[in-house]
């Protein structure tokens, strides 16, 4: 009886400390689970191939990075100084589950040049200000922001004719100001110039629903900026004017809103879809107040922190399957011309040849436009 017992003992000491080296190797587990290939095609000029008239920025059909510089988020990297979980920084905590916490905040594998030449116009942005440097996030820091300003520069030297839109919506510059971040992007240069030397028009002059294709490229490549903070006289930027909805939610409309980006924020590929036709839904009968503004389907899951603890789970490996998926869905030309601005992870993924295929979608729409 005692030897039995002793057996039982041994055994259920060897499950427990399995069990446990399975948990560790679950939130530890950095591997994002991707295919790395890339397309093998040049969409570094797909903007001024394809759009033979001057239509307005708003109605141009773009693929959008959300996150868009995350690539560099490790496991180990550093948490945003003002997120408000701070929690998230403890060090044993994040010895067990820092892999979570990566595969749930690296929303992209490539840094800006690369999207870029694959056909992303669109950059959703973060900034936050950490030790005396300016740095993206996505509540953890990727990389610093001049390392990602200098490939755009280097984008839009290398391609004059083309138009980036950088959306900085979400930026945190305690304990400096915006315009402190403003004025360090005036600094960052590549060839001779800024970001700033690519806004060619006056934002004060032109309003975002006015602004046309060719005045943003009239001097060559061209950008519109968008940043969280109030326009004054000499700037060269547009107000982000966002509206809050509850998750999932469709919200309110909101005085002045220049980008409409409905988060769904459903970890599965059908509830989103279900969430894109609300917003389809919404916007088409509402169109006459959002037409001045940037119009987005927001096409990315969101996993809760159940889904998160799967040792394959990550924000990267999901978009590999969801973003096929919606770009399958039958009404997904009609979404684009109430949403052109297509929000996605994994932008340049080529499972299923996603790339190549979303990049031919939004040309074809393109080349209708006036």
């Amino acid at each position: 009886m005692k030897k039995a017992l002793k057996i039982m003992g041994c055994l259920l000491l060897c499950v427990l400390v399995a069990a446990l080296g399975f948990v560790v190797w679950y939130g530890r587990n950095e591997d994002h689970r991707i295919d790395e290939t890339v397309t093998e095609n040049d969409y570094s000029r797909i903007l001024q191939e394809n759009i033979t008239g001057n239509p307005r920025v708003v109605d141009i059909a773009m693929l959008c990075a959300h996150d868009a510089f995350s690539n560099k988020i490790t496991s180990q990297s550093p948490l945003d100084p003002n997120d408000e979980n701070q929690i998230l920084d403890n060090s044993v905590l994040r010895a067990i589950v820092g892999g979570v916490f990566a595969r749930q905040a690296k929303a992209q594998k490539s840094n800006g040049y690369e999207l870029a030449t694959r056909g992303v116009r669109y950059f959703d942005v973060r900034v936050c200000y950490d030790d005396g440097v300016w740095q993206n996030m996505h509540s953890f820091i990727s990389a610093p922001f001049e390392e990602n300003l200098r490939y755009l520069l280097r984008f839009l030297s290398e391609n004059p004719g083309e138009m980036l839109v950088v959306d900085i919506q979400h930026h945190k510059p305690q304990p400096l100001t915006s315009q402190d971040m403003i004025d360090f992007i005036g600094t960052v240069e590549e060839d001779g110039k800024s970001l700033w030397d690519y806004v060619s028009y006056d934002p004060n002059e032109i309003s975002l629903g006015e602004l046309r294709f060719k005045d943003v490229t009239k001097d060559g490549a061209g950008v519109v900026v968008l940043i969280k903070t109030e326009q004054y006289e000499g700037c060269k930027f547009y107000e982000y004017v966002g509206e809050q909805n509850e998750s999932g939610g469709i919200g309110s409309y909101v005085e002045g809103v220049s980008v409409r980006a409905n988060w769904h924020n459903k970890p599965k590929v059908e509830q989103i879809i279900e969430g894109i036709e609300k917003e389809y839904a919404y916007l088409t009968e509402n169109f006459e107040l959002y037409k001045n503004t940037f119009r987005a389907n927001q096409s990315q899951t969101t996993a809760p922190l159940d889904l998160g603890l799967f040792p394959y789970w990550s924000l990267l490996h999901d978009a590999e399957e969801s973003n096929n998926v919606i770009l399958a869905q039958p009404d997904f030309d009609k979404w684009l011309e109430v949403m052109p601005v297509l929000w996605t992870n994994n932008s340049d993924t080529m499972v299923d040849g996603y790339n190549d295929n979303v990049i031919a979608r939004l040309n074809s729409f393109n080349r209708k436009l006036k």
